[in-house]
């Protein structure tokens, strides 16, 4: 194996002293003129996962890889898989592997390293949150560089449920009876060297990578929680570029835009926007208050003043870059103040992860939801939390409204009604509907192409009727770079795209 990783945490170290490139005196454009040696991205989070989760370290990072991808309009695409098929009317599904991907270590992927993976995965459900492969009976090597899996079930889109985070690959040596990764051993583009939690992820190129030699020797990311530093960073030329979804906010646009040494570019992501009921309890427990309150809400007008080019109002409740499932029906109505609120005395809690207020505008969303409500008469309050004590509240129901992001990871409609809407759904919060239940269940598995899209159609109408969340816009995230920095982007998934060599 490679190296053993280096993994420190870093308690109480000054910003300051973690921006650092090459070296704490060089600009990133001296850095990068030494053959591409070293890059440094600023990333408004932990991209450190932790030894008990199912990457390691975030996919963003290009330490591991997985079986498929998808492409901008949520199609699969190869990844370590080249080619795959259907068999028994989609209870089995075959990938066939490429067969010139190399482990870190220098040793070759090989189908029984892929089901092991998947094995871990099966085994530890925390590892698998959205149950994307609770329908897989087996995974079994087929042939030389087969891997199938037997499905309890048809399953059509089952090539999207292994996508990115769906299939994370590792050598089986790595990870414990537990599932747990004792060291990464991957096959991206890049291998981890050292882990300073909550402030610095160090990554070697690997130079043995199916896809070629990476641009850059040594990529750096750097957890910058604040807005206003990570654009500073990037300003000074302490980091070569900003790239997360929410990275740089829509009041940060113009700023960028002025400085003569930084490009400022934008991308759709697959990311939208919720406000959410907690359907289970007065005053949302109303359909009619839900209707009301989604009526009187302008949704343009919010991203016009909130989010201004960062996004696009939302008439779905998930990306639209699924384009055969985005059929644009979740519109409300207007709607006259139902006497159930207009007369409701206690104060409605609006809930925020204090976490997503460096990344996004909720804060303000907040305050106008606030200010909208109180005009109509009504006590409205905002909560500030901590991760811990935000999720203990959704899901112990101990709030009224909610306002948080969606990322629909598998490109299919499953993942959306499969997390929120089903009555056992992971964030159902209190909207129970048995004809729903059933819709959610037959879509999963319909073959049909045309009924699948109906069944998801009837289902979105059921949304915009009863309006268990809103969805408010799909994210359309900022993002920047030096402008010595030659062919950066960032793709839907806001994974960095890193080119040197073959540039356009």
């Amino acid at each position: 194996m490679t190296g053993r990783p280096v993994v420190r945490v870093l308690k109480a170290a000054a910003l300051a002293a973690a921006l650092i490139s090459c070296s704490s005196h060089l600009s990133v454009q001296q850095c990068l003129s030494a053959s591409e040696k070293s890059f440094v991205i600023g990333v408004g989070r932990d991209f450190y996962e932790g030894s008990d989760s199912r990457g390691y370290l975030h996919g963003s990072t290009g330490m591991w890889e997985a079986l498929t991808y998808l492409d901008e309009t949520m199609t699969p695409v190869p990844w370590l898989a080249e080619s795959w098929e259907s068999l028994d009317s989609n209870r089995r599904w075959v990938f066939r592997l490429s067969d010139k991907i190399l482990f870190h270590d220098g040793s070759r992927l090989s189908a029984g390293d892929v089901v092991e993976s998947m094995k871990r995965l099966m085994k530890n459900p925390r590892y698998d949150p959205a149950g994307s492969l609770s329908y897989v009976e087996s995974v079994k090597t087929y042939g030389d560089r087969g891997v199938a899996f037997t499905l309890s079930k048809p399953l059509p889109h089952f090539p999207k449920l292994v996508a990115y985070y769906g299939s994370p690959v590792f050598k089986p040596e790595c990870f414990d009876d537990m599932g747990r990764i004792k060291e990464p051993v991957a096959t991206g583009p890049y291998s981890l060297k050292e882990v300073l939690q909550g402030s610095r992820l160090s990554l070697a190129a690997f130079n043995g990578h199916w896809n070629g030699v990476p641009p850059y020797e040594e990529l750096v990311f750097m957890a910058i929680p604040d807005a206003q530093t990570r654009a500073m960073a990037l300003i000074s030329g302490q980091i070569g570029a900003v790239a997360d979804v929410g990275g740089i906010l829509p009041e940060q646009e113009k700023t960028l835009q002025r400085n003569p040494n930084v490009l400022l570019k934008k991308a759709e992501v697959a990311t939208t926007h919720l406000l959410v009921f907690n359907c289970a309890r007065p005053p949302f427990s109303s359909t009619e208050t839900r209707r009301w309150v989604s009526g009187v809400i302008d949704r343009e007008k919010f991203l016009d003043v909130f989010a201004k080019g960062a996004g696009v109002a939302a008439a779905d409740p998930y990306t639209p870059m699924a384009k055969e499932y985005a059929f644009g029906l979740i519109r409300p109505s207007r709607h006259p103040m139902p006497s159930e609120i207009r007369n409701y005395k206690q104060k409605i809690t609006i809930i925020l992860h204090g976490a997503t207020l460096q990344r996004w505008p909720y804060k303000d969303i907040a305050q106008a939801l606030q200010a909208l409500l109180q005009a109509h008469g009504l006590k409205v309050e905002i909560r500030i939390m901590e991760q811990g004590s935000f999720q203990d509240s959704i899901k112990a129901g101990r709030f009224d409204m909610a306002v948080q992001p969606y990322t629909l990871m598998t490109g299919d409609p499953d993942f959306f009604y499969s997390y929120w809407i089903l009555s056992d759904a992971p964030r159902n919060c209190g909207w129970r509907n048995p004809d729903a239940d059933r819709l959610i269940n037959e879509a999963r598995h319909e073959a049909d192409g045309q009924r699948r899209k109906d069944l998801y159609r009837r289902l979105q109408e059921m949304l915009n009727q009863d309006l268990p969340l809103l969805p408010l816009y799909h994210d359309v995230a900022l993002y920047a770079h030096r402008k010595e920095v030659r062919c950066f982007q960032m793709d839907h998934f806001f994974k960095p795209v890193l080119k040197v060599k073959d540039c356009e």
